[in-house]
């Protein structure tokens, strides 16, 4: 029995200890879920003495590169997919009939967390600030939303059906808003919802090549560009791919998902150094005849930089999530801008509006006794700090007691006898922008509610 007993603890402490061996002939080095592997602590610090965190680094790459994890992931995602029908990761759902679903679209999908009906406004009321920078330098601009995978299907997500709180998503309340304002807005929403055909990809958080058609038409329709639709191209063949949702559950081991190839010729060429459509930024040039593009775009963005960069004679595409706006139509002079955000994200234009010199309020003037009582009291807290995200401007933020704002209050920041509108980055928070050489310091600044 004592033999027994010792031969299967050998045997559990061999089988524990090759993927450790193994490492020195086959290590793990490659990632399925966007991100950079951790790499082999140094065993000095930055001063040249012992590294304290060693063993914490140790821990970190050895979890990231020991031999077969890719294949053990794998394993484990199968059984617990096939076996009890639950997914492996916290960030990816599983659900029916093989499709897979981001884990962060929940909450816009049952309802829950829904953003205020202040918070809506405060979207539309920033990108309409943005718009009319745009709009003010002679721009086209156009706002485009990709769906969250089931916002469009959720007939294939798994029982949450059941805990549905509110059917009126974000996105709902959000589109009458941006129309009213008179912002102009490529609904894909609306659009994806009026075909038949499934349009994302089963196993990946976004559309296929056929959906990417759809969306691109619909922008460059919603622009009022000339464009070709692509409705007479060819499929010539069918890629085989793993989704992004696929590779976080199964690794590289996953099902491949079919995924329709078009005829399109390319009229343009990439400058730079050029990887791949992730990259952060792209620029194209070609023999398109709508001049030329800026378009802030996510990961959605990679099926439409080939449709668009056919359509522009110049492209500037980056994937920035707090946008450069003015550095950028400054320095490429851009025809059109494009700003295109997935579903699930709209908050952003909330905490990281666009950066912009904040627009001159064109309203009344506020030292009439009218605008006392909006005034916000002396003890709000305001702060100026340069800006983190761009070292030439300053940033100009506070908060506004609640009680004085209702749904769609704007808030106004006095600077020096210059009225600003800012932008609203919380449910009473807000914000300008103002270059340096323009701000002169201390500054006395009053902050309105109108």
């Amino acid at each position: 029995m004592k033999k027994f007993l010792l031969g299967f603890i050998i045997a559990c402490i061999s089988i524990l200890l090759i993927p450790l061996v193994v490492m020195a002939f086959r290590p793990t080095n490659e990632s399925t879920d966007n991100r950079r592997l951790a790499e082999f602590p140094s065993v000095v610090d930055a001063d040249g003495g012992p590294n304290l965190a060693f063993f914490t680094g140790f821990e970190s790459w050895f979890k990231d590169h020991f031999a077969f994890r890719n294949e053990l992931i794998y394993a484990d995602a199968k059984i617990q997919n096939d076996i009890f029908k639950v997914s492996n990761v916290d960030n990816v759902i599983s659900g029916k009939d093989g499709w897979l679903f981001y884990t962060s679209t929940l909450k816009d999908y049952l309802g829950t967390d829904r953003l205020s009906d202040r918070e809506i406004y405060n979207i539309a009321h920033n990108i309409s600030i943005a718009y009319d920078y745009v709009k003010g330098k002679g721009s086209n601009f156009i706002l485009t939303v990709p769906a969250n995978k089931n916002t469009l299907y959720g007939e294939y997500m798994p029982y949450y059906d059941s805990l549905k709180v509110d059917t009126t998503q974000n996105t709902d309340v959000l589109a009458p808003l941006l129309e009213a304002k008179g912002i102009p807005y490529a609904d894909l929403i609306k659009g994806f919802k009026e075909e038949d055909e499934v349009l994302y990809l089963k196993t990946d958080s976004h559309w296929s090549n056929k959906g990417a058609v759809l969306a691109y038409n619909i922008i460059m329709d919603g622009l009022g560009l000339a464009h070709d639709d692509y409705s007479q191209a060819q499929v010539t063949g069918i890629v085989g791919e793993g989704g992004d949702l696929s590779k976080m559950m199964y690794t590289f081991y996953g099902d491949k998902e079919d995924n329709p190839v078009y005829a399109i010729e390319q009229n343009y060429e990439y400058q730079g150094n050029f990887k791949s459509v992730e990259d952060g930024r792209i620029e194209t040039k070609g023999t398109g005849e709508n001049g030329r593009l800026l378009m802030f775009r996510d990961s959605f963005g990679n099926t439409l930089v080939p449709l668009i960069a056919n359509e522009f004679g110049e492209c500037f595409f980056t994937r920035e999530n707090l946008y450069s706006l003015e550095r950028y139509v400054e320095e490429k002079k851009p025809d059109t801008v494009i700003f295109e955000k997935v579903q699930r994200n709209i908050e952003e234009f909330i905490t990281m509006p666009p950066i912009i010199s904040a627009p001159v309020y064109e309203g009344a003037a506020l030292d009439g006794p009218e605008f006392e009582d909006k005034k916000v009291a002396d003890d709000s807290q305001v702060s100026v700090k340069p800006l983190e995200a761009a070292a030439n401007y300053y940033e100009i933020s506070g908060t506004v007691s609640r009680d004085m704002l209702e749904t769609e209050t704007e808030i106004l920041v006095n600077v020096n006898g210059v009225t600003y509108r800012a932008y609203h980055t919380g449910e009473d928070t807000f914000c300008v922008y103002i270059k340096k050489d323009v701000l002169s310091l201390p500054a006395d600044i009053k902050v309105f509610a109108v």
